[in-house]
């Protein structure tokens, strides 16, 4: 059985997207490679502190990523195994032998490498421990995220636990985002980097990061090495412990996801919710929005994900008062405006196939839609208006309100119609949300989708901003004033063009999207169910030929709805590329411009201030263009114009195939 199981996990992944696979593993083994090389050419006396942070790093992103993300990879489930006659043992092996096949244990493989190459460093006996340290360094982290992930979802048939849950997600991603903050207040008093390169990380962060368990083989290899074999032994048989302690907990988790019913209690709760429903207008749209706010407060996974959002904004703040560096405060309200959208993109999924009531009902497409967009202004736009005017007002940074007023409204509009608009093109199948009782989390895997989102938002936000900073630095307040419109019009069209072209989308392909949740995405070709079917059978009336009247009506959103319709493999894989990486040229060089134009004398890590003088303003011009360019590279994959007579997939003779997950998303979300 343990041998079909792993011969099923390797099945979802030779049939699924290979798109995120590559991609992620890539970025995962580029990342272990680093692991390795800080083993081996780190300062003797930095090496073991520096090694065992990085190691706890990983640590970290195996627990936090999964209990904050999709509950992990669970394309296996316990629950599927519930009816079949083997023994629980072999269910527990079987699950997690299966979790070692894929891409991430691998990668984290390479990085525990990095303790063999460490005791090279320091001898034979330190190689030996470490070929023990290794696999059982491995098998640890696994089991902490499987454990940790089981907990959490646990943890969410409660309020308390919703929030603590949406706390450790959101102090992660605001760790992300004031990253640059957290470096500049340490950077005011010495070179972090040098620092730590060459002492390593001070203690008593050092003896935190050996005390987590990713740090115990490092501490084994460090032991063996200065000659204390029995306090290598003493870590590695704790390493052999915590091993079965872990696998002995998971079982629990296991045993009562197997015995216990796959359905969920509902949660009850008024709230804000309940007060709200007495100034809702009465008729279909009012019922809508009633629907949704009730969701968003009574479904565990809506209800993390709307913390998770306004968490993350919170903590912002919170770190820059922290650190004592207050410029990030203002725009936090920003931040939870494009958290609200990450989290939003999935919606159609999380309801499972209570599409049906929408599809049954003549005309409801266009009212469903544009009923998910208010709830979605009602939920999340106060908060993030009060965030950022409060930030503004507390701690005096004035220079904010036109880029506030300018870009806030931009990115709202851009989240209220970019949020529907990929729930309905391309959403992540999960379980249905009555069957959650085995785990809350357990939902589809929108990171791919997270990874497009985030760039467009970015893109959206940079016309109003743009003009904003050339209305600030020439000091010319009509172009600020101008900026305020255009942001206000840019986020009104944005939302109303956008959830146009999702209601528009659902009127044509609700049935496919119904199909899609019920039962997954097609894992031999990447396409749903019913778009397979209708291939096969050559018949699709939504093939439309480029020149149409609604083309010509809208052209614009029309293209857009099209162009995402036949994203080829190949051109999903480019745009997620470039949607990674494209702020990365425009962020070096506009810093690195403003620096050179300020007489910056600190050049940071900011690649062109490290050039000789002459060579700095053509460098920041150079990472512009290139910026530039990347972008405009993605426009051309989403508003390409189609060759006359050129059909969309699903007719039979249309010459792209389609990827319906950019960034990749295939049989792993398949249920």
């Amino acid at each position: 059985m343990v041998g079909v199981m792993i011969r099923m996990k390797l099945s979802i992944l030779r049939n699924g997207s290979s798109t995120r696979r590559l991609v992620g593993g890539a970025v995962g083994l580029a990342l272990a490679v680093l692991t390795v090389l800080v083993s081996v050419f780190a300062p003797m006396d930095a090496v073991v502190s520096l090694l065992a942070t990085v190691l706890g790093v990983w640590l970290v992103c195996w627990v936090a990523g999964p209990s904050g993300g999709s509950g992990g990879d669970e394309s296996l489930r316990p629950e599927y195994f519930a009816l079949e006659p083997v023994p629980l043992r072999t269910v527990m092996v079987g699950l997690l032998a299966s979790s070692f096949v894929g891409v991430t244990v691998p990668v984290t493989a390479v990085a525990s490498l990095s303790l063999f190459t460490l005791a090279i460093r320091f001898g034979p006996l330190a190689a030996l421990a470490a070929v023990v340290a290794v696999p059982l360094t491995v098998i640890v982290i696994v089991l902490c995220s499987r454990v940790f992930t089981a907990m959490v979802g646990a943890a969410m048939r409660t309020r308390i636990g919703v929030e603590i849950s949406a706390i450790q997600s959101a102090a992660v991603l605001a760790a992300g985002f004031s990253i640059f903050m957290i470096y500049q207040a340490v950077s005011q008093y010495t070179d972090v980097f040098a620092l730590l390169w060459n002492e390593g990380v001070a203690a008593p962060y050092s003896t935190v990061a050996l005390a987590l368990p990713s740090g115990w083989g490092v501490f084994a290899v460090r032991a063996a090495g200065e000659g204390s074999p029995l306090l290598a032994l003493g870590a590695l048989l704790g390493l052999l412990v915590l091993a079965l302690l872990l696998l002995t907990v998971w079982g629990v988790f296991v045993r009562r996801r197997v015995s216990s019913p796959t359905t969920g209690p509902a949660r009850s709760g008024r709230g804000v919710t309940h007060l709200l429903q007495r100034f809702l207008p009465t008729g279909p749209m009012g019922a809508v929005i009633t629907r949704e706010l009730r969701t968003w407060g009574k479904d565990p996974r809506r209800a993390l994900e709307l913390r998770v959002a306004l968490w993350t904004g919170v903590l912002v703040c919170a770190m820059g008062l922290l650190v004592g560096m207050t410029f990030m405060i203002p725009l936090a309200g920003l931040i939870m405006v494009a958290m609200a959208a990450l989290m939003s993109l999935n919606v159609y999924a999380l309801d499972g196939s209570a599409l049906w009531q929408t599809l049954l009902s003549p005309g409801a497409e266009r009212r469903d839609v544009r009923g998910r967009q208010i709830t979605w202004l009602l939920v999340f736009v106060p908060v993030s208006v009060l965030v950022s005017v409060g930030g503004i007002l507390f701690t005096g940074q004035d220079w904010a309100w036109p880029w506030v007023a300018a870009v806030l409204p931009a990115l709202i509009g851009a989240g209220a119609g970019l949020s529907v608009l990929f729930a309905v093109m391309w959403p992540a199948p999960g379980p249905e949300p009555h069957r959650h009782g085995g785990s809350p989390l357990a939902s589809g895997d929108p990171s791919g989708q997270f990874t497009v989102l985030f760039p467009l938002l970015l893109v959206c936000s940079a016309p109003p901003a743009a003009l904003t900073a050339l209305g600030v630095f020439t000091g010319n307040q009509n172009l600020v004033w101008a900026a305020i419109a255009f942001g206000v019009a840019e986020g009104l069209l944005l939302g109303w063009g956008l959830g146009r072209v999702a209601y528009r989308r659902l009127e044509k392909r609700g049935p496919e999207l119904l199909n899609t949740l019920r039962w997954g995405w097609d894992a031999t070709a990447g396409k749903s169910v019913e778009q397979v079917a209708e291939e096969r059978s050559g018949s699709d009336s939504d093939a439309a030929p480029a020149g149409s009247e609604d083309e010509a009506e809208w052209a614009l959103f029309t293209r857009l709805e099209r162009n995402l319709d036949t994203l080829s493999g190949r051109a999903g894989t480019a745009l997620t590329v470039l949607g990674l990486t494209f702020w990365l040229p425009l962020y070096q060089g506009a810093a690195s411009l403003i620096g050179v134009l300020a007489g910056t004398e600190s050049p940071s890590w900011h690649l062109p201030l490290h050039l000789p003088a002459p060579f700095q303003l053509p460098a920041a011009l150079g990472m512009l263009l290139l910026g530039a360019v990347m972008v405009g590279a993605m426009l051309r994959i989403l508003f390409r114009p189609l060759p006359e007579g050129v059909a969309v997939p699903g007719n039979g003779d249309g010459p792209e195939t389609a990827d319906p997950a950019p960034g990749g998303r295939g049989a792993d979300t398949a249920t």
